[in-house]
C-alpha cells in the first residue's frame, strides 16, 4: 500500500525530530564502561551486525604495497605482507568507526630469518582504556589508578586508530553511539513505535458516558480509554461504552507500525553505508541500486580505509623500530581492480583531452607497474616498465532523559 506523501512526510519529522531531541550515551554516561557495554549491545542488534560485517568485509580485499629506497627494506616487508593476514587487522582497525577509536595488541611473533615480524593482532576491549588530558591512551589498572600509558611503556606493541577524533574529543564519534536510539525504536513494540509517531495514523476510542455524569467519571472513563488503546483491554461499569474509530484517508496503525520500522532500518545503512543501497518499487521488493548505490558505497568505504591505513602504517613502524631496519618505508593500500562502464568512460574522456595517468590514479583503479609497458620514442628500440614513481546506576541519566521525552510526548488523559 502506497502512502499519501504528506502522511510519510510527517511521520519521518517525528521520527527525525525524536532522533534529534534525545542525546547520544556518550553525551549523557559518565562511566566508560556503561557506554562501552551500551555499545556492545547495540552492535549485536540484527539490524545492524549484518551492517558491520558487510562494511568490514568491504575492507578485507585491501592490498598493501610497500615503497621504499632501500631494497632490502622493500623486499623484506613486501614479503612479509604477502604471508600475513591483513584481513583480521583490516576489520579490527574499522572497529574504530563503530566505536570512536580501536586499540590493536600485537600478540603473538615470529622470527623469519633473524628479522622478528608480529603474526598476530588483536582488537582490545575498549572499556579497558581511557585517554589523559594530555590525549594520550591509557590502560586502565587498579595497581595505578590514574592509568598506564600504553605507547610509551610499550611503544612496539600497540595501534591506536581514532575516527573523527579532536583535540577535545581524543574517543572520536562512533556509529554505535549514534545509532544507539535507532536500536531501541528497533526493539520497540507497537505500542512504543505508536508513541513517537504521536497521531499519525493511530485508531481512535470513543467513550459514551450517561447525561449528568460527575466530572469524575468522565475523567475515569477517559484514563480507561488510554489504557484500552495502550493494553487492549478495559473495565467500565454498565451504562458506559468505548468503541473505535477508525482513521481514513491515512495509513492504518498497522501500516505505520511496519513504514517506522522501514524508516529506522534505512537509516541504519544509511549510517554505515551512505545510503540504504535499496529502492522500493511498489508490488516488486527492493532492488540493489547498481551504480549510483555501489558509487556512495565507495565513497563510504574511504572512512574505513583511512583507519585501515593507520593501522598498517603504525605496524610497519613497529617492525621497522623494532629490527632496527634503516629506513620506515611508504605504504599504501590497493583496492582490486573493479572498474565500473561510468568511471572508464569518464576516464577515457580526459584521456582523450590529452591528460596523461599519474601514478596514484593506476593505484587506484587497481593497477601495478608491472601491469603495462610504455614504447620507447621511435629509434631506441627499447621497451620499459611504465614509469610510476611520481551498570543501573551509571545508565541512570540516559534512562531519565528518555523518561523526560517520552512523558513530553504521551497523550493527554
Amino acid at each position: 500500500m502506497k502512502l499519501p506523501e504528506n502522511s510519510s512526510l510527517t511521520l519521518s519529522q517525528h521520527l527525525d525530530k525524536a532522533l534529534s531531541v534525545l542525546p547520544n550515551p556518550s553525551a549523557v554516561l559518565k562511566s566508560k564502561s556503561a557506554t562501552m557495554e551500551l555499545f556492545h549491545r547495540v552492535a549485536k542488534h540484527p539490524d545492524i551486525f549484518p551492517q558491520i560485517g558487510s562494511y568490514k568485509a568491504a575492507l578485507c580485499s585491501l592490498q598493501p604495497i610497500v615503497t621504499a629506497e632501500n631494497k632490502s627494506v622493500d623486499d623484506l616487508l613486501t614479503a612479509f605482507f604477502k604471508r600475513f593476514s591483513a584481513r583480521e587487522l583490516f576489520r579490527n582497525a574499522a572497529a574504530a568507526r563503530d566505536y570512536g577509536f580501536a586499540i590493536l595488541e600485537v600478540t603473538e611473533w615470529e622470527e623469519v630469518k633473524g628479522y622478528v615480524f608480529p603474526v598476530k593482532v588483536e582488537l582490545c576491549p575498549p572499556e579497558w582504556f581511557r585517554f589523559s588530558r594530555e590525549r594520550a591512551p591509557l590502560l586502565q589498572s587498579n595497581a595505578q589508578p590514574n592509568g598506564i600509558d600504553i605507547l610509551t611503556t610499550w611503544p612496539d606493541r600497540f595501534i591506536v586508530c581514532q575516527n573523527e577524533a579532536t583535540l577535545t574529543n581524543p574517543y572520536g564519534v562512533g556509529l554505535l553511539d549514534v545509532a544507539f536510539w535507532i536500536a531501541v525504536g528497533l526493539n520497540g513494540n507497537f505500542e512504543f513505535m505508536m508513541q513517537f509517531a504521536e497521531d499519525d495514523g493511530r485508531d481512535k476510542w470513543i467513550g459514551k458516558y450517561q447525561p449528568g455524569a460527575k466530572q469524575e467519571e468522565i475523567n475515569d472513563l477517559l484514563s480507561k480509554l488510554v489504557a484500552l488503546r495502550n493494553n487492549g483491554v478495559m473495565a467500565i461499569p454498565e451504562g458506559m461504552s468505548a468503541e473505535p474509530q477508525a482513521m481514513t484517508g491515512r495509513q492504518s496503525s498497522n501500516d505505520l507500525y511496519r513504514n517506522i520500522d522501514e524508516m529506522l532500518r534505512r537509516k541504519v545503512e544509511k549510517l554505515w553505508t551512505g545510503t540504504d543501497l535499496t529502492m522500493q518499487v511498489d508490488g516488486k521488493g527492493g532492488y540493489a541500486s547498481s551504480e549510483s548505490g555501489l558509487m556512495i558505497r565507495e565513497d563510504a568505504l574511504e572512512e574505513g580505509k583511512t583507519l585501515a591505513l593507520s593501522a598498517v602504517r603504525q605496524l610497519v613502524r613497529i617492525i621497522c623500530g623494532v629490527n632496527n631496519l634503516p629506513e620506515v618505508p611508504e605504504v599504501t593500500l590497493q583496492m582490486p581492480r573493479a572498474l565500473s562502464k561510468y568511471i572508464a568512460d569518464t576516464d577515457a574522456v580526459y584521456f582523450g583531452a590529452g591528460l596523461k595517468p599519474t601514478k596514484e590514479l593506476f593505484k587506484k583503479r587497481g593497477y601495478a607497474e608491472e601491469d603495462f609497458f610504455i614504447e620507447a620514442p621511435a629509434g631506441t628500440g627499447e621497451a620499459k616498465n611504465a614509469d610510476f614513481s611520481a551498570l543501573p546506576e551509571e545508565v541512570e541519566p540516559l534512562i531519565s532523559a528518555f523518561d523526560a521525552y517520552r512523558e513530553a510526548i504521551k497523550k493527554k488523559d
